[in-house]
């Protein structure tokens, strides 16, 4: 890389620039639902529902979801949010 490449990169990391958006999952018991705020907690952690999160292995839609269900949820980190883009049943 270029040193200008890498100053820019630098400049970025010290002030908390955030080059790309984090994707990821989890699985867990579904601790808690949320159908005001359309939200679900699992391992400690909210995620967010939009209509565009998808649902998986007998989840139809954010209504299926119930506490003690164990799921995985697959997200995106974003702006200090997780939010849900796959929620699917484990066994």
């Amino acid at each position: 890389m270029t040193t200008r490449l890498w100053k820019w990169m630098a400049a970025a990391a010290i002030a908390g620039v955030s080059i790309s958006v984090s994707a990821d999952d989890i699985e867990g018991v579904i601790e808690a639902v949320d159908a005001e705020n359309r939200t679900l907690t699992v391992q400690g952690i909210t995620f967010e529902v939009t209509d565009s999160t998808d649902y998986d292995d007998g989840l139809s839609r954010f209504e299926d979801l119930q506490e003690g269900q164990r799921v995985e949820v697959d997200f995106d980190y974003r702006d200090g949010r997780h939010i849900a883009t796959e929620i699917e049943l484990e066994d």
